[in-house]
C-alpha cells in the first residue's frame, strides 16, 4: 500500500507498498474513537493558536521494523484522514495536543486486481507544527484474512 503520492517513481511492489502503510499507523488493546473531530472547534486550553489542530496537510516519515517511508497525510475540518495517492477514514481529537486517526488503504496488483488492505490505526500527540504518532498497522488479504501485524512510529511535519 501506498502512503504517498509516488508521481514519476517507481512503482513499488504491492508487498513493499502494503508494508510500508502497515507500519504507519500503530493499533493499540482499545479502539479508538472515529466520530468526527468537532470542525472548527478549539483545542482544549484558552488562547490555543489553530496550529493545535491537525487540520492540513502533513508530510511523514513511517518507520517500521528498521525501515522508513515518505508518505502524505491530509486531516480535513470535518474529521476525515486521506494518505495522498490512496487510503481514507476518520481522525478524531482526543485530548489537548492528542487525537487518533484510522486510514484504510487498499492494494492493487499491476494488473489492477484487489489484493487486500491494510488497516492504520494512530495515536499521535501534536506539538505545533509537529506530530508524532504510533501504533499497530494491519494487513488483510483479498478475503479479508489478517495476514500480518506491524508495529509503526510516525512523524509529520505540517507542510
Amino acid at each position: 500500500m501506498k502512503r504517498s503520492a509516488d508521481t514519476g517513481r517507481r512503482r513499488r511492489t504491492p508487498a513493499v507498498v502494503a508494508a510500508a502503510v502497515l507500519a504507519a499507523v500503530p493499533m493499540t488493546g482499545t479502539s479508538t474513537a472515529v466520530a468526527p473531530a468537532e470542525a472548527g472547534a478549539p483545542a482544549a486550553g484558552a488562547g490555543r493558536a489553530a496550529a493545535a489542530s491537525p487540520v492540513g496537510r502533513w508530510a511523514l516519515k513511517v518507520s517500521f521494523e528498521g525501515h522508513t517511508y515518505d508518505s502524505t497525510v491530509q486531516f480535513t475540518p470535518g474529521g476525515t484522514a486521506f494518505i495522498v495517492g490512496g487510503g481514507a477514514g476518520r481522525w478524531s481529537r482526543t485530548g489537548d495536543g492528542r487525537f487518533t486517526f484510522r486510514i484504510a488503504e487498499p492494494m492493487w496488483s499491476e494488473q489492477g486486481d484487489y489484493l487486500g488492505r491494510v488497516s492504520v490505526d494512530q495515536s499521535a500527540r501534536l506539538t505545533g507544527d509537529t506530530f508524532t504518532s504510533s501504533g499497530v498497522s494491519r494487513q488483510y488479504d483479498a478475503d479479508d484474512v489478517l495476514t500480518r501485524s506491524v508495529q509503526a512510529h510516525d512523524t509529520g511535519t505540517r507542510s
